[in-house]
C-alpha cells in the first residue's frame, strides 16, 4: 500500500552512497528525477556523500557519480561542519554570551556559506565539472578528507575505549545514558554521572579545535572570541559536561547515539562515515539504504532522540535496489 507521511510541505529523501552508486552505474539517474517530480518531493545530497564519491577509484564510475550527485534538481546541504556549528553558536549565545566577539568578523563566513549555497560558481559546480582537480586537491596531506577521517577514527576509538572501561558489552536504551568520568577529572567538573553524549561531544570538539584548518573552527571563528574561551577552561568544561541541551544539540546527540551502538558492532570501512551521515538525520523524513547496520541504527535511535528520526526503508543490493528505491520513492506522497 502506498505509504504516507504526516506533512504539509513535501517529503525529503536522503539515499545512501550504495544507493546512488547503484544509480550512477546503470546510468538512470532520469528515472529518479521522474519519480521526485511525480510525487512532489525531494532528494537531499549531504556533502559527504559527494566527497565518498571524490573518492571512488574508477574513474568512470566515479565521474558518473559526481556529475549524478550534483544534478542542479537535487537540494543540496551544507557540511556537516556549518550545521554543528549552528548548534554551538546557538548555546554559547544562551549560556556564554561572553564569548562571542563584540565584533564578528562575518566577510569570510558569508563568502564560505555563499559558495556552499549558490546555484552556479559555487562548490557543487567545481565538483561536477572539475571533478579531478577537486579529488586531487582533497586527496593531499593537510586536506579536509585527511584530517576528518581520521578524527572520525579517534572518536570511534574513544567511543569503544569508553565502553570497556565502563565495561558496556551491549548498548540497552540510549536514553539518560550515563556514567563516571574517567579520571583524572577535568576541570571545574565534580565525580557525579554524566550522560556519554556529553563526553563525547566535548570530547570531539575540543581536539577538533584544536586543529586550525577544521572546519568546524573555520565557521566558528567568526563569532567566538578563542583568546578568552582558552582562559575559561573550567567553564568550557560545564557547559558541554553539564549545561548545554540535548534538545538544541540534536545532531551531536545523534552523532553520539550512532557511535555508541557501532561500538558494540562489527566495525566496517564505511563505520565513521555512517556516524557523520546521522547528523543529516535532522534534515530529511525518509532514508533508503543497502547497508542493514544504518538503517538498523537508524530505527535504533529513534525511541530515545531529542528529535525527529526519519524512517528507514532497506532495500537489498547491487543491482535490484534500483527498483525497489524507485518503488519506495513513488509510494510516498502527501
Amino acid at each position: 500500500m502506498p505509504n504516507r507521511i504526516d506533512r504539509k510541505s513535501p517529503i525529503r529523501i536522503m539515499l545512501d552512497t550504495n544507493i546512488w552508486s547503484e544509480f550512477a552505474k546503470a546510468d538512470v539517474g532520469p528515472d529518479l528525477h521522474r519519480a521526485i517530480k511525480r510525487t512532489n518531493n525531494i532528494i537531499v545530497v549531504p556533502p559527504l556523500i559527494l566527497f565518498e564519491a571524490l573518492a571512488t577509484p574508477a574513474d568512470e564510475h566515479r565521474r558518473r557519480l559526481v556529475r549524478l550527485l550534483t544534478m542542479p534538481t537535487w537540494t543540496r546541504l551544507m557540511p556537516e561542519a556549518y550545521t554543528l556549528s549552528q548548534e554551538i553558536l546557538s548555546e554559547v549565545k544562551r549560556l556564554r554570551p561572553e564569548w562571542l566577539r563584540h565584533e564578528p568578523k562575518t566577510q569570510r563566513f558569508h563568502k564560505l556559506r555563499y559558495d556552499w549555497t549558490r546555484k552556479t560558481r559555487g562548490f557543487w559546480e567545481r565538483a561536477r565539472y572539475h571533478s579531478e582537480l577537486l579529488r586531487n586537491a582533497l586527496r593531499e596531506d593537510g586536506g579536509w578528507p585527511r584530517n576528518l577521517l581520521e578524527m572520525a577514527r579517534k572518536d570511534y576509538a574513544d567511543q569503544r575505549s569508553l565502553n570497556k572501561e565502563q565495561g558496556i558489552r551491549d548498548i540497552g536504551s540510549l536514553k539518560n545514558c550515563e556514567g563516571t568520568f574517567p579520571a583524572p577529572l577535568p576541570e571545574g567538573i565534580t565525580d557525579e554521572p554524566i550522560q556519554f553524549w556529553r563526553i563525547r561531544s566535548w570530547a570531539s570538539v575540543t581536539r577538533a579545535l584544536a586543529y586550525p584548518e577544521h572546519p568546524l573552527g573555520e565557521w566558528l571563528t567568526p563569532f567566538l572570541d578563542f583568546d578568552r574561551m582558552q582562559f575559561s577552561l573550567a567553564s568550557w568544561n560545564r557547559f558541554w559536561l553539564r549545561e548545554v541541551n540535548e534538545k538544541q544539540m540534536k545532531c551531536f546527540w545523534l552523532h553520539y547515539a550512532f557511535e555508541m551502538l557501532q561500538s558494540v558492532q562489527k566495525v566496517t570501512p564505511g563505520t565513521p562515515a555512517d556516524a557523520a551521515l546521522s547528523v543529516y538525520l535532522c534534515e530529511s523524513d525518509l532514508v533508503i539504504s543497502a547497508d542493514k547496520n544504518f538503517i538498523r541504527n537508524i530505527d535504533g535511535i529513534r525511541s530515545a532522540a531529542p528529535c525527529g528520526v526519519p524512517i528507514a526503508r532497506i532495500v537489498q543490493g547491487g543491482s535490484s535496489s534500483i527498483q525497489e528505491t524507485l518503488d519506495i520513492v513513488n509510494n510516498y506522497y502527501l
